[in-house]
């Protein structure tokens, strides 16, 4: 682990215990990655008990995702609540019962990841493939449409022509849809952060409007980490080919 990485690695029991309960309580959504990444469930922990050292998070919706996540040996569990990443490895899982209801069962991390900066989490959308922001609000309601640079749980960032007007900073709009295709369409409000302006090779400037969600939904949230599990499942994909 880098000297950079180790100072925001949680190794106490307590403090890794208050952290999980801190998501519990806020409903995050999690991904549990397993078999070396190449397949992934959306989850939510459920329960940490710290007297049996173990950690209890609910089932998939996939039958066939669940299987082979009890047939993995090293399972990655990632979630960004409030927009900081957090990460971290657990051993083999088995299915139990919650409540009633049937829940997977393995130990408690012995280490934590909790990531302080947003860009951590950001991931870049595919270019062949792009995903799409539309402001309906912009302009008084005549919208416009712009393509996604990249997304986080915590916003976009938007790429926009050199000279469009409407996107300074502390801008608001509220009537807002992310089109993240086959994941779904999330209404957001977003507020403008910053603005990049980056000079391209053939003598133009390239802006990125940075953009910051305002009071994402617990809808939204899930299927914006569902477009970004894909997009790192997809990667991981073309780095092993």
């Amino acid at each position: 682990m880098s000297e950079e990485l180790a100072l925001y690695t949680l190794t106490s029991s307590l403090e890794i215990a208050h952290h999980l309960r801190r998501i519990i309580n806020a409903g995050q959504m999690v991904t549990v990655f397993s078999n070396h990444g190449k397949s992934f469930i959306l989850t939510r922990l459920l329960a940490v008990d710290t007297r049996q050292n173990l950690l209890i998070f609910d089932i998939g919706s996939d039958g066939n995702m669940n299987r082979l996540l009890l047939t993995s040996e090293r399972n990655v569990l990632v979630c960004a609540p409030e927009g900081v990443k957090t990460q971290f490895s657990v051993g083999r899982v088995k299915e139990t019962t919650y409540e009633g209801a049937p829940a997977f069962v393995t130990n408690l991390p012995s280490s934590l990841i909790k990531l302080q900066r947003r860009e951590y989490f950001r991931i870049r959308t595919p270019i062949a493939s792009p995903v799409m922001c539309n402001v309906h609000d912009y302009d008084e309601g005549n919208g416009v449409t712009l393509p996604i640079y990249d997304i986080s749980l915590g916003g976009v960032s938007l790429v926009t022509p050199e000279d469009l007007p409407g996107f300074d900073v502390t801008q608001i709009y509220s009537d807002v849809a992310l089109d993240l295709k086959q994941a779904g369409t999330v209404p957001v409000v977003i507020e403008v952060r910053n603005i990049l302006r980056i000079p391209q090779r053939n003598n133009t400037v390239q802006v990125r409007v940075g953009c910051e969600f305002k009071d994402l939904s617990m809808r939204g949230q899930t299927i914006i980490q569902k477009y970004i599990a894909q997009l790192e499942r997809e990667r991981r994909a073309m780095e092993r080919d």
